[in-house]
């Protein structure tokens, strides 16, 4: 069986927010490395990239028993800073380009979502602090999903709200999570290389470094 092309149509272009649409993941390191620091350890780069795209569960326990410590999602989050100030306060910007994209898409008749683990109200909040909010259609948030990325479910929703086939879609995601996810529900995806911190995206139908690189 021969690779998977792009749909010759795009009915519906389904983007990741966290690293993909706005460059969060720095900010959200940052606390981290305050609940890190307590517990008195100092993951590698690749190690705190691990958290991105997912909801904590099965990544925090994870990074934390390869230093030997049992630390659960929950415990992490208990010591950690209110994520809620990076989509609220702090200077957030859109991925250069992004604008664009999603403005071409809509002119060619696609539907725009977002789908992210993130609550869908901070989700809207951001959306609407980096100039993006008028282009988007739809919210797919963390708290409205029972299974979170890597689970195909976030997506499925996003299909479903649409009533979009998943060959009628393009998916846009920065993390092997959010890959999964959108691969599993059946989806053409492009894997962005662009994130402060970038992972190993083999899952991914292409690659791209940049949304400005895109000619659609």
């Amino acid at each position: 069986m021969g690779r998977p092309h792009r749909p010759a149509r795009i009915k519906a272009a389904l983007f990741d927010f966290d690293g993909t649409l706005a460059d969060t993941e720095r900010f959200s390191i940052e606390i981290d490395e305050e609940v890190y620091a307590f517990y008195g350890i100092a993951p590698t780069e690749t190690e705190k990239g691990s958290l991105s795209g997912t909801d904590g569960s099965e990544s925090i326990p994870a990074l934390f028993r390869a230093y030997g410590l049992d630390v659960s999602a929950e415990e992490f989050f208990s010591r950690r800073r209110s994520s809620d100030v990076i989509y609220q306060e702090l200077p957030i910007q859109a991925s250069p380009g992004a604008h664009g994209v999603m403005r071409r898409l809509r002119e060619a008749g696609a539907r725009v979502a977002v789908v992210s683990t993130t609550r869908r109200d901070l989700v809207a909040t951001a959306l609407g602090r980096i100039g993006l909010a008028d282009l988007v259609d739809l919210v797919i948030g963390g708290d409205d999903v029972v299974r979170h990325k890597p689970d195909p479910e976030p997506y499925a929703r996003a299909l479903e709200a649409f009533d979009v086939a998943p060959t009628e879609a393009v998916a846009f995601e920065d993390s092997p999570a959010g890959v999964a996810s959108a691969r599993g529900a059946g989806v053409y995806t492009l894997g962005f290389m662009g994130c402060c911190v970038p992972q190993e995206l083999p899952a991914a139908n292409e690659h791209f470094a940049s949304f400005e690189e895109l000619g659609w």
